[in-house]
């Protein structure tokens, strides 16, 4: 079968993340025999340098095309239509080399609700199924924004199938946007392994932490809550992974609590530098205000790191007492009494157990082989789950 996974980016050295969720089921579909093809249209404002125009590449097998012209953000300068048209002349310009590159495709698969919209809207030339896959935090909410449920309201109900991530996202789409959908979570991949540890009483536990540095992932009451800690602080440490609008902020509250020598921020990693990070760590926690997955809890849990999460979504799906605690969002001293207790009993848990477990149910292979099903019912019974 010749998918075509509509992205946010493809994953590079200078931007490791862009990307990293659609290429790693592309990978996973690849291995499975399907001809994969990543695309995606960059239109960010970043700071750094970018190949102009079309560019292609093939990496691991999935061959990949990237447009970039300019950051729409510069384009919106000169009104909402303006931008809008850009947009489509963009999206158009895609279609048209894939069409002429690639020929026949089986089904378009993007990821999030942009680019499902963008799919549903300029790719219809392609005449192929589109099978959705909905992650956005955005529309995990109790509360959407505007723009975002007109956008919903337009793209939704042309999809040939919906995907959700979590029983959450599941009933927050159908709720919302009176979408139905079926429910296939995010996979990890097979490179996230358990690694068995010499010695598990360690004098000094590392907890690590991994998410971008913005509001949502409530690394604010994350600090507050070590501060709130009796645990010496010759006894623990935590690694901070990512970067992000709030990186000030944080680094300002660890200065204030007086937990510089604890609390470190390493900015952005790559997938290789964050798996060896998490093997030579001991407990995972992110206290995320909303998750409609929390695909980094499972890559943790992959590594056989038990974990301490919120009650925001995702994580009651995979968190129980075998592999972890969960607390309500925002409860500053519930996260306190769990980073106690993991102190106190991280040796107790079954490492090896979590690992395979989280492999059982969320591996590259088993995740990819649902979304086969999924692409091929959806092939033989076009449109029969429009809404």
């Amino acid at each position: 079968m010749r998918i075509l996974i509509i992205s946010r980016g493809i994953p590079s050295k200078q931007d490791p993340q862009w990307g990293s969720f659609e290429f790693d089921q592309a990978k996973a579909l690849t291995a499975l025999g399907h001809d994969v093809i990543m695309a995606s249209v960059d239109t960010r404002f970043r700071l750094f340098w970018r190949k102009f125009g079309m560019s292609t590449c093939t990496i691991d097998g999935v061959k990949a095309y990237n447009l970039f012209v300019c950051p729409s953000a510069i384009v919106g300068l000169l009104g909402r239509r303006v931008r809008e048209r850009y947009t489509a002349w963009l999206w158009h310009k895609m279609e048209s080399t894939l069409i002429h590159n690639e020929g026949k495709i089986d089904v378009i698969y993007p990821h999030y609700l942009n680019n499902t919209y963008f799919a549903v809207n300029y790719l219809q030339n392609i005449h192929a199924p589109v099978v959705a896959i909905e992650h956005w935090s955005a529309v995990n909410q109790p509360t959407i924004a505007k723009d975002i449920q007109a956008m919903g309201e337009d793209a939704y109900p042309k999809v040939d199938q919906l995907i959700t991530v979590s029983k959450a996202a599941q009933d927050s789409i159908k709720r919302h946007f009176g979408k139905e959908s079926v429910v296939v979570h995010n996979m990890v991949s097979r490179d996230f392994q358990y690694v068995a540890k010499q010695n598990t009483k360690k004098k000094k536990l590392t907890f690590i932490s991994i998410g971008s540095l913005r509001p949502l992932k409530g690394f604010d009451t994350l600090v507050k809550a070590f501060a709130g800690s009796t645990i010496p602080k010759e006894q623990w440490e935590l690694l901070i992974i990512g970067n992000g609008t709030e990186q000030r902020h944080i680094q300002t509250l660890i200065r204030q609590t007086g937990q510089q020598d604890n609390i470190h921020l390493l900015g952005q990693k790559s997938s290789a530098e964050i798996r060896r990070l998490l093997t030579t760590s001991d407990v995972f926690v992110l206290a995320s205000r909303s998750e409609t997955f929390g695909v980094v809890y499972v890559e943790a849990m992959a590594c056989g790191l038990p974990v301490i999460a919120t009650r925001c979504g995702g994580p009651q799906e995979f968190v129980t007492e075998a592999n972890g605690l969960l607390v309500d969002v925002d409860d500053i001293k519930a996260l306190t009494d769990a980073i106690h207790h993991m102190h106190a009993h991280y040796a107790d848990y079954d490492h090896e157990a979590i690992a395979a477990e989280c492999q059982r149910r969320f591996s590259s292979e088993v995740i990819a082989r649902q979304l086969t099903e999924i692409f091929e019912n959806t092939v033989a019974h076009p449109q029969a789950n429009k809404s």
